[in-house]
């Protein structure tokens, strides 16, 4: 593409997908109100979510949406009618908290029957408050703005980031895994944006200790500091 091309391209109005609706593929991208997405699990990590927010805010519309394609954020067509967001929980909060209404996701499956015990089979949903005691779907928020706040989430989150322990991408709700860890040997301390920087310096420590090491993602070179 030429130069002049490239620039009317960029300048050119966001082109979004089709709406989502029952007759949407399987694998499509398509447009939701962000209002409209079912959460899948009770809590995300507010801090995690208020940082990503900032970041986010400001950027123009076709930015954010090619953010969304990039990270995708995955939903499954429940029984009901309703879309319910198997992951990206933390993204498509801090894109309602930036001021968007509405976002493109990637439709992964459709369910009907026992929806939610094949939610939990295939690993599209956690079911378990922030102390891992098992909740009902019932209990779950209906919508991403009534998620409550986990602070040992945004904990684990960071301490991610800084390489504490990895990604292990082939298991599921690492984080969530981390996160109750964390609050266990910090004993529930209450965690909030003051105190998380000494808490991320303990949670080094926390990773490394054989407590740790059945954990996802847990690095077995791990060093920290006495």
């Amino acid at each position: 593409m030429n130069p002049l091309a490239l620039l009317a391209a960029l300048a050119s109005p966001v082109v979004h997908a089709a709406p989502c609706t029952v007759q949407t593929p399987i694998d499509d991208i398509c447009q939701l109100p962000l209002a409209a997405l079912r959460p899948t699990q009770p809590n995300v990590g507010r801090i995690q979510v208020d940082d990503e927010a900032a970041r986010l805010a400001g950027k123009p519309a076709a930015r954010l949406d090619a953010i969304a394609r990039k990270k995708q954020i995955p939903v499954v067509l429940g029984p009901d009618g309703g879309f319910y967001l198997t992951d990206r929980h933390h993204l498509a909060s801090a894109l309602l908290k930036a001021g968007q209404s509405q976002t493109s996701v990637k439709l992964i499956g459709k369910l009907d029957g026992d929806f939610w015990p094949q939610m939990v089979a295939r690993h599209w949903a956690w079911l378990y408050d922030a102390r891992g005691k098992a909740i009902t779907p019932a209990q779950l928020p209906a919508t991403l703005s009534a998620l409550g706040d986990d602070p040992y989430r945004s904990l684990a989150g960071y301490a991610q980031d800084a390489g504490f322990y990895d990604k292990a991408r082939r298991a599921y709700f690492v984080e969530f895994a981390w996160a109750r860890y964390f609050g266990e040997q910090m004993g529930w301390r209450p965690l909030d944006r003051g105190t998380l920087p000494a808490a991320l310096d303990e949670a080094r420590r926390l990773a490394c200790l054989p407590a740790a090491s059945a954990l996802p993602g847990y690095r077995k070179d791990c060093r920290h500091a006495d």
